[in-house]
């Protein structure tokens, strides 16, 4: 099995959307700088955000922590 990290973090509310929105950002600044990258442009583009994730843990993570948060906002409301 992986090795994995398990976070818990409390966050109120208000923090939780804001960090959304940052991630949000953040995810597609890069997604948009990649996807026109050599190193993707040949790659189909319904394979290519696959492999931008495959090659950038850091926007691999930010996925995984927009999915969160935006369950536990959905959960919150």
């Amino acid at each position: 099995m992986e090795n994995t990290l398990n976070i818990h973090a409390k966050l109120p509310p208000n923090q939780a959307q804001a960090l959304l929105a940052n991630l949000r950002e953040q995810y597609r600044l890069s997604l948009n700088d990649l996807w026109y990258a050599d190193q993707y442009r040949f790659i189909p583009e319904g394979l290519r955000h696959g492999s931008i994730l495959a090659n950038s843990p850091v926007m691999a993570a930010q996925k995984h922590l927009i999915g969160a948060l935006s369950l536990c906002l959905k959960k919150v409301k």
